[in-house]
């Protein structure tokens, strides 16, 4: 991989490798160290990324990207242990600023609140459950793909998934009934 091949990779996929970013660690601020970092990874390990082929193939680049970034996400996340992220007043401004920018109905805010509590189960999961949720979930990647980016059988992701979706389903069962009312 080429300095220009990087360019390519970020110009059709940087926003694909953020969002993953931001998913994994859920503030925007964590997310964009995450992105840099996996960005200048990818660039410093840049001769063992073989290039693949012209524009179409960068697909199997992104994914090198993204596995770099769980990897450091990892890393990370073993340095900091227990700490938290965001306090409450940040969530309550954030929480204001939404309103602000119009969700005005009722219904809205309830859908919205919905969602921030399901991105919150997610959070909630084991690195190795959420990281196989958001290849395959947010980011569309198959299986047999997301297998060998993480370096683990098939079966195993197969196992990952199906427990990140039995904890999420009894989760979020009681957030289903509430907001169906």
């Amino acid at each position: 991989m080429t300095k220009s091949d990087l360019e390519l990779l970020i110009e059709k996929h940087g926003n694909d490798i953020y969002r993953f970013c931001y998913h994994l660690t859920g503030s925007q601020y964590d997310a964009d160290d995450l992105y840099q970092d996996t960005l200048c990874k990818a660039y410093e390990i840049r001769t063992r990324i073989k290039r693949l082929g012209d524009g179409a193939l960068l697909e199997k680049e992104r994914n090198y990207c993204l596995g770099i970034a769980i990897r450091l996400y990892k890393n990370s996340c073993r340095k900091k242990a227990n700490h938290v992220e965001e306090s409450l007043d940040n969530e309550e401004k954030k929480y204001s600023e939404r309103l602000a920018s119009g969700f005005k109905t009722e219904e809205n805010i309830e859908r919205k609140e919905m969602l921030a509590q399901i991105r919150e189960r997610i959070r909630a999961l084991p690195l190795k459950q959420r990281s196989v949720i958001y290849l395959f979930y947010f980011s569309n990647l198959p299986i047999k793909d997301i297998s060998s980016l993480l370096h683990i059988p098939v079966g195993t992701v197969k196992s990952r998934l199906n427990k990140a979706k039995s904890a999420l389903r009894e989760d979020l069962e009681d957030v289903w009934n509430e907001w169906r009312g």
